[in-house]
C-alpha cells in the first residue's frame, strides 16, 4: 500500500510540485537579493547563482551516485547565493547606502500618447514631426501638455545619426523678438545619434513656466527658439 501510494501520488504529483515550489522560492530569494544589492554586487550574485544552479543540476542528474557528502555539497551550492545575497541585502556583508541599491533604479517610463514631441534632423534647427513622417522646422514651439503628466515633460527625437543633441529649456533673457537663454528650468538627456528620450522634470509643472520661454541645444546653440504652453482647445 505504501509503495503503491508512493508510486501513484508522491513521485508523479507531490514531488514535481515540491520541486517547482523550491525553484520559485530560490528564484524569488535570489531576485530580492539582487534588488537590494548594488549593480556590481548584483552581477557577482547572479554569477554565483548561475554557477550554483549548474552545479546542482549536474549533481542531481547523477542521483544514483549521490552520497550524503554530495547531497551536502548540492545543498550548499543551492543555498550559497541566497545566504550571501541575504547577508549583503541585510548589511551584514559590506556597507551599501540605501540610495545605491538596485531597488532604487527608476523603472522604464511609459510615454503618454499625447506627450509633446520635438525633434532634431540636422544641426541647424529643431523640427516638429508630422503625421506623414516629415519634420517641419520650428522656432516657435507651442506645447500642449500631456493630460497624463502634470510635470513638464516632452519627447525628444534625435533623427541625426552620430550627432549629439538635446533640448534645454530656460527663461528668456531679453525679449521674445530678440531672445537669449536665461536661468535654466530643465534639460533633456544628451542623445548621441538616432534615439528617443522621454524627459520628465520631476520638480517642475507646466504651470510654473512663464508665458514665454527659451529652448536650445546645448551642443549646437544655433538650434533655438521660443516656446509657450497652450491648452488643447487653443491648439485646435
Amino acid at each position: 500500500m505504501n509503495n503503491d501510494f508512493r508510486s501513484r501520488v508522491i513521485l508523479p504529483i507531490v514531488l514535481p510540485i515540491v520541486v517547482l515550489l523550491s525553484i520559485a522560492a530560490f528564484v524569488g530569494a535570489v531576485s530580492m537579493s539582487l534588488l537590494y544589492s548594488t549593480h556590481e554586487g548584483s552581477l557577482m550574485l547572479a554569477a554565483v547563482a548561475a554557477a550554483g544552479i549548474l552545479f546542482t543540476v549536474s549533481l542531481a542528474s547523477s542521483h544514483d551516485r549521490l552520497t550524503p557528502a554530495r547531497r551536502g555539497v548540492l545543498i550548499f551550492a543551492a543555498a550559497l547565493p541566497i545566504v550571501a545575497g541575504g547577508a549583503i541585502a541585510a548589511g551584514v556583508i559590506g556597507d551599501i547606502d540605501d540610495a545605491d541599491r538596485m531597488v532604487n533604479v527608476e523603472p522604464l517610463l511609459a510615454i503618454p500618447d499625447d506627450a509633446p514631441v520635438i525633434a532634431a534632423e540636422n544641426s541647424v534647427e529643431f523640427c516638429l514631426l508630422e503625421e506623414d513622417g516629415s519634420c517641419e522646422a520650428v522656432e516657435r514651439w507651442e506645447v500642449t501638455p500631456s493630460a497624463e503628466e502634470e510635470n513638464l515633460s516632452f519627447v525628444f527625437e534625435n533623427l541625426e545619426a552620430a550627432v549629439p543633441h538635446n533640448v534645454v529649456i530656460t527663461e528668456i533673457d531679453g525679449s521674445v523678438d530678440d531672445p537669449s537663454p536665461g536661468a535654466e528650468f530643465t534639460a533633456s538627456t544628451l542623445i548621441d545619434g538616432v534615439a528617443t528620450d522621454y524627459h520628465v522634470a520631476d520638480e517642475l509643472t507646466w504651470d510654473e513656466l512663464p508665458d514665454d520661454w527659451y529652448f536650445f541645444c546645448a551642443v549646437h546653440p544655433i538650434m533655438n527658439g521660443t516656446g509657450t504652453v497652450v491648452d488643447a482647445d487653443e491648439a485646435a
